[in-house]
């Protein structure tokens, strides 16, 4: 079996190590670029939104490298998402490439340790669960990385992006759960910052896909990174892995929160995205949120008038990014800048009352 999978950003790694585990060959289609994104639009319906396309140019070029297995995650309830598998299974079928396409529900842990992976991979579900662990473990890894990397930028930006590299292969090449605890250590003491702490930090909230896949957010945590701003988040691979088997705590203390401003679920992750930032307002002491996702995602939109109206009661700048093919790097750049100059002045005179 040659198997890919969707990119999502540094958490590639942590699903490429599961995979490989179970003894699956994987074949990671190439970073994801303005190509891919065309081939993804070319092949997919009018009007889907853009973490489908970009999935579907992923499977695309991976299916031309060699690739002949497919796993897409299925079953997001209230969304779209639900429904993604379904239909690039038929366009991945008209591009006339031979593969097989293998759908993920994300809300049957029970199938997926006992019977999917088993039989997909020829292995025990014990072994199943072994490699599950150590996904587990590699998740909360990069999910610290992450945290470590968007702290370090924005003291330092191009001293880290120096570093970069190095973490980078300190995180692909740790397969085992003592190998991860090393790259813990070595992590730590390459991008570590002594205590130090950006003048201004925001919090990242909005679609998952949009939360943890650079490409799709325009790289947005590097960017605000490159203007001093500390990008704090919660959304990763991590937390979905732990809400999927019901051990995210964070998820229902966001669920309550949210119901300040909607009191029934839309669908998708509105919850959580409105949750999450009323959590970074009231406990993380953010100077503003960003909110990222895809233009014609429903449940988000529906996030977007109570993270407004969060704004009204609390006076914490909201900057909402929607993001679809036609969307400019050079235009997000500008709407950053123009979002950060907002902050380090609201800062400024905030600091002039005190005084």
């Amino acid at each position: 079996m040659k198997a890919t999978f969707p990119l999502l950003g540094y958490d590639t790694y942590a699903l490429k190590t599961f995979v490989e585990d179970l003894g699956g060959e994987v074949v990671l289609p190439p970073a994801t670029s303005k190509k891919t994104l065309e081939a993804g639009v070319e092949a997919s319906p009018e009007l889907i939104c853009m973490p489908f396309k970009i999935t579907l140019g992923n499977f695309l070029e991976a299916l031309d490298m060699g690739a002949d297995t497919v796993f897409m995650a299925a079953g997001a309830r209230k969304c779209r998402f639900g429904y993604y598998h379904y239909l690039q299974e038929r366009a991945l079928a008209r591009s006339g490439r031979p593969f097989r396409l293998i759908p993920v529900s994300q809300y049957s842990p029970y199938a997926f340790l006992f019977r999917l992976m088993p039989v997909t991979f020829g292995v025990s579900p014990t072994r199943v669960i072994r490699s599950v662990a150590v996904m587990f473990y590699k998740a909360g890894l990069t999910h610290e990385f992450r945290a470590l990397l968007n702290r370090r930028r924005a003291l330092d930006f191009a001293g880290t992006e120096r570093l970069k590299p190095r973490a980078l292969e300190l995180l692909e090449a740790a397969r085992s759960t003592s190998e991860i605890r090393a790259a813990r250590r070595s992590l730590r003491r390459l991008l570590g910052c002594n205590g130090s702490r950006p003048v201004l930090r925001v919090g990242l909230v909005g679609e998952i896909f949009f939360m943890i896949e650079q490409f799709a957010n325009g790289d947005i945590e590097k960017e605000l990174a490159r203007l001093g701003v500390e990008v704090v988040f919660e959304r990763s691979l991590l937390h979905h892995l732990r809400h999927l088997l019901h051990l995210d705590w964070s998820f229902y203390r966001s669920r309550r929160l949210a119901r300040r401003y909607l009191r029934e679920c839309p669908g998708g992750e509105a919850l959580r995205t409105v949750g999450e930032a009323i959590h970074f307002v009231e406990h993380d002491r953010v100077d503003g949120i960003v909110h990222v996702y895809p233009f014609t995602c429903m449940p988000e939109n529906i996030a977007l008038e109570a993270l407004q109206q969060l704004t009204e009661d609390t006076g914490v700048p909201v900057l909402s990014l929607s993001f679809d093919e036609h969307t400019s790097r050079t235009g997000l750049q500008t709407r950053l800048e123009a979002y950060v100059d907002m902050l380090r002045r609201r800062s400024r005179e905030r600091s002039i009352s005190r005084d």
